[in-house]
């Protein structure tokens, strides 16, 4: 019957609802089949051409009003997310220890680092006879040195995590030494350990040696975005080792003078920083930055030592004082990650650290005194600082 079609009876035009009802009634009351076919044909004829007028209104109606259609189309959020790149494309909750959104429970970072220090302190210590400074401490910039720097994270669940990092560099090493010149040096005007003295030197020999560790323990707060906050425990410590050796004297009879001094710096304290992803968040290629300091209690210790080969049994002086003060650590890094897999990346960068309030072991020549007519009397100077910069290279893992 015509009530199967009844979504045609709702049309606009009610003429047609009229004809196809009366060709209905027409071809049914009829007992000759060639009316009866007839009239079927007219109807699904009908039928037909109605169908055809309304989709093409509907699609006159989507190409002249678009935003229509937009408004009116509703999508499952579920569903809707279109994959086209890692976890930023889908606004999943990635962030700097979790990049790709997978929500580890520990991730680690190992690498290695090749630094260099920054010259110390200029201090002259001995000059040529006629007078020209031929030795300074500012001389003793290092050559590379090779490092490691170890860091777990246990992730709190909350896009947090608890972090542990241990730095280790030994050691800066460097040296100088002057040609050997009969008579052809003198100390500074200031002397070694305070002593002022006019021999004349045949031959100068010195060295400065350096390390450095740290251990951190970081909160890092729970965040969604490009940035992650960070702040923690942290232990620094800071040595260095200066040697100088002097021989004067006639070419059948040498002397030597040997001069040492050893610095410990041990810093305790609380830093602030953050950790960012500055380029390509949630991509398998980004690169990020870090930045952290903090104000440190110092505990600084120094040992001096002065001998002289003039005399027998070989005459040997010592001076060991220790002070505490407050000490400044700061530092930076910019690294670029690559993805290998969802679980496992490479990391290269640049890495920086500033350390202010320390026992350098240079300026320590200055502060002793160490002469064989003098009382034996020592004080620690925290005054220098030292930069240490370089580049890293390593591998993040996530479980």
């Amino acid at each position: 019957s015509l009530s199967t079609h009844a979504g045609f009876r709702n049309v606009d035009n009610p003429s047609l609802t009229k004809q196809l009802e009366t060709g209905f009634s027409q071809s049914s009351s009829s007992r000759s089949p060639i009316p009866h076919l007839v009239g079927d044909f007219r109807l699904e004829f009908l039928m037909f051409t109605t169908l055809i007028r309304r989709l093409s209104w509907c699609s006159l109606s989507l190409a002249l009003f678009p935003s229509f259609a937009e408004d009116s189309l509703v999508l499952d959020p579920a569903v809707d997310c279109q994959q086209t790149g890692f976890a930023e494309s889908c606004s999943m909750p990635c962030h700097v220890l979790d990049p790709l959104g997978m929500d580890p429970v520990w991730s680690g970072r190992v690498d290695a680092l090749l630094v260099w220090r920054s010259s110390p302190q200029s201090l002259p210590l001995f000059e040529s006879v006629p007078g020209a400074s031929v030795l300074n401490t500012a001389d003793f910039g290092s050559g590379m040195a090779a490092g490691s720097r170890f860091s777990i994270f246990r992730h709190t669940g909350d896009q947090g995590a608890v972090e542990f990092t241990f730095l280790r560099v030994q050691s800066f090493v460097a040296s100088e030494s002057l040609p050997p010149t009969q008579g052809g040096y003198v100390q500074a005007e200031h002397g070694i350990y305070c002593c002022p003295s006019e021999t004349p030197l045949n031959t100068i020999g010195s060295g400065l040696s350096s390390s450095l560790q740290s251990f951190e323990l970081n909160r890092r707060f729970p965040t969604t975005g490009r940035w992650q906050w960070l702040t923690g425990f942290r232990w620094v410590q800071w040595h260095e080792d200066l040697t100088l050796r002097t021989e004067y004297g006639p070419p059948q009879m040498t002397f030597q003078n040997d001069y040492q001094t050893t610095v410990w710096n041990d810093l305790y304290g609380w830093q602030l920083g953050a950790d960012s992803v500055l380029w390509g968040q949630g991509e398998p290629c980004r690169i990020e930055g870090i930045g952290k300091a903090g104000v440190y209690g110092n505990t600084a210790t120094q040992r001096s030592i002065a001998t002289n080969t003039a005399v027998q049994p070989p005459a040997t002086l010592t001076v060991a004082t220790n002070t505490s003060s407050l000490a400044f650590v700061g530092e930076v890094g910019l690294t670029a990650i690559y993805d290998i897999t969802d679980r496992i990346s490479v990391r290269a960068g640049y890495t920086a650290l500033w350390l202010e309030g320390l026992a350098t072991a240079p300026n320590q020549l200055d502060h002793q005194d160490l002469c064989f007519s003098d009382p034996i009397r020592g004080a620690t100077d925290t005054g220098g600082g030292a930069w240490v910069q370089g580049i890293t290279l390593g591998l993040e893992a996530r479980y």
